[in-house]
């Protein structure tokens, strides 16, 4: 946390400081260098839903992965849940290394990683008569028109990626834009159903298997050349907008309560806002 917040201090500081004192010393941006640019923020907006509004009726007894348990006749009403209620804002950071085809023009690959911790937000009214078992062999009567949290897992995700970037160079910014595309793993996602009313919850319920997809986004910013101990860096911001295709459903427990569509949520759009320090070599 300490080091994120002296890496934007520092930004600020080189976009508030006098062009005269971090004056550009030529252009670095010759065909054939190189450049090594890790950066980190944060996606402060993101467009996917992670559960589907359904309504169901389940009469008799099903029994969960875990071992636990619920014996009786269940109408369940499951409200639609979005991506910005089951977790947090999501934190990212990677690298990209640059290879310049021209003074304007540079092709990429990089690394990045999203983690984002769980939220437990409401997602299901239940009407119910009859007996819920814990994996333990608990045995607690489920009271009717109960309400149930989701605790949802984090996300959490890694992709690799590939692309290219078209500089505008000016006399003290250079803007940008680019385009990429790439491969990205997304780990399983399950929760635990917290019944509020009878004060007892499941165990870990499967609902996203784990995820391998292709994705694209695109990508614009802008950099500050300055010197630092004699050498030239650049220091800037960038925003991002990428997409995803819908995760990978683990319908082995959620079928079990007529609950199969609750996960087919479809593809989503993540956008991000980070900074960034540019390494030439």
């Amino acid at each position: 946390m300490i080091l994120k917040k002296l890496f934007l201090i520092g930004l600020v500081c080189a976009f508030l400081a006098p062009t005269n004192v971090f004056a550009e010393k030529g252009n670095w941006r010759n065909p054939g260098r190189w450049s090594f640019t890790p950066y980190l923020g944060a996606n402060v907006a993101t467009s996917r839903d992670m559960v589907n509004a359904l309504s169901t009726t389940v009469a008799g007894a099903v029994t969960f992965s875990d071992g636990s348990q619920i014996d009786g006749t269940i109408t369940a009403s499951i409200g639609e849940v979005s991506f910005s209620d089951t977790h947090d804002p999501p934190f990212l950071t990677g690298f990209d290394v640059g290879y310049f085809l021209s003074h304007d023009l540079e092709v990429f690959g990089g690394f990045q990683f999203v983690t984002a911790g769980g939220n437990a937000p409401k997602v299901l009214d239940i009407t119910a008569a009859g007996n819920f078992t814990d994996s333990a062999g608990t045995v607690t009567a489920i009271a009717l028109n109960e309400t149930a949290n989701a605790e949802f897992d984090d996300y959490n995700s890694w992709a690799i990626k590939a692309g290219v970037t078209k500089y505008f160079p000016m006399a003290d910014f250079t803007p940008y834009v680019g385009g990429y595309a790439g491969f990205k793993h997304v780990d399983k996602i399950r929760f635990k159903l917290k019944f509020v009313t009878a004060s007892v919850e499941s165990g870990k319920i499967k609902f996203y298997d784990s995820t391998d997809t292709g994705f694209f986004g695109f990508h614009t910013g802008v950099n500050k050349n300055m010197t630092i101990g004699g050498a030239l860096v650049s220091l800037g911001v960038r925003g991002r907008l990428d997409y995803t295709p819908e995760l990978s459903n683990d319908n082995s427990d959620v079928d079990l309560v007529g609950a199969g569509k609750t996960n087919d949520a479809g593809g989503g759009v993540d956008f991000g806002l980070t900074a960034h320090l540019t390494i030439p070599f």
